[in-house]
């Protein structure tokens, strides 16, 4: 059994982080090392930590808080196993999760595996990505396009050969949200996927979640869109982006914010 290395970035969580360092420390694949990277936090997230007594666990702390990009990055550099796998602080594995991923990712020589992730949203709402509505064979090997239209592979469902993330790069510091995205659409532009289709995450959205800061995730959606400019539009996705960006700012009133944006960043710079 080769080594995963499993990098979760916390920041102010030690009230549901114990949940979240479980489902690792329960997997059924028992090779693996857990980098904890704390990043800045002033609650109890050191003790909580210290008294877990597993052998498995690397703890990190950062003087400052700086992102979860900043802390994913940081986490690497501490890597050991020749796979990379991303925990977060409100999410639950399933025991089987690294285990069916390792299984496909080498059935399919591929760069990387994601699966389905159940979100709850509270309340008797949730919903799967990837969509369900999407074959199954469309979400294995070339999947470049299709993470183009929409992210397919959140962090959490990623499982990465090493040697395949050191040539895409890590986080891109400079996103407050999306980083994620940024680097599923590197990971998929280089690398064919492997994609077990069975939900093996099961994801809250707690306060503070960056995912629900909607205008980090507007800006970055409209810097991805200027960064992938070209494959957007070779492969028919620019229109739908541009779209679904300004719905977005339309549902929290900055819809001509964010279009002047969208012209300065995309439109504009790709005339010069």
């Amino acid at each position: 059994m080769e080594k995963i290395s499993v990098i979760l970035p916390t920041y102010n969580r030690a009230h549901i982080l114990a949940r979240a360092i479980e489902s690792v420390l329960s997997q059924s694949y028992k090779n693996l090392e857990l980098i904890i990277v704390d990043d800045g936090s002033t609650d109890g997230t050191s003790s909580l930590v210290e008294a877990i007594q597993d052998e498995r666990i690397r703890y990190v702390k950062t003087e400052k808080n700086q992102g979860a990009a900043s802390a994913r990055n940081v986490g690497l550099q501490y890597v050991t196993g020749n796979y990379v796998a991303f925990q977060d602080s409100d999410d639950s594995w399933r025991p089987n999760k690294l285990h069916l991923q390792m299984e496909e990712l080498k059935r399919e020589d591929a760069g990387f595996c994601y699966h389905k992730i159940r979100y709850d949203f509270g309340e008797g709402c949730s919903a799967i990505l990837p969509d369900e509505r999407i074959a199954v064979s469309e979400k294995r090997g070339d999947i470049y396009a299709q993470l183009l239209y929409e992210n397919m592979a959140d962090c959490p469902s990623l499982l990465v050969r090493r040697d395949c993330l050191e040539e895409v790069g890590g986080f891109d510091p400079g996103l407050k949200a999306l980083e994620d995205y940024d680097l599923a659409l590197r990971l998929g532009r280089a690398f064919y996927a492997a994609f077990v289709d069975q939900i093996l995450i099961d994801k809250g959205y707690t306060y503070g979640s960056v995912s629900l800061h909607a205008e980090n995730y507007l800006d970055a959606s409209c810097k991805l869109l200027s960064r992938y400019r070209k494959d957007y539009l070779a492969t028919g996705n620019f229109d739908h982006r541009v779209l679904r960006i300004l719905e977005d700012a339309q549902r929290i009133g900055k819809r001509e914010h964010y279009l002047k944006l969208l012209t300065e960043l995309v439109f504009e710079r790709s005339a010069q």
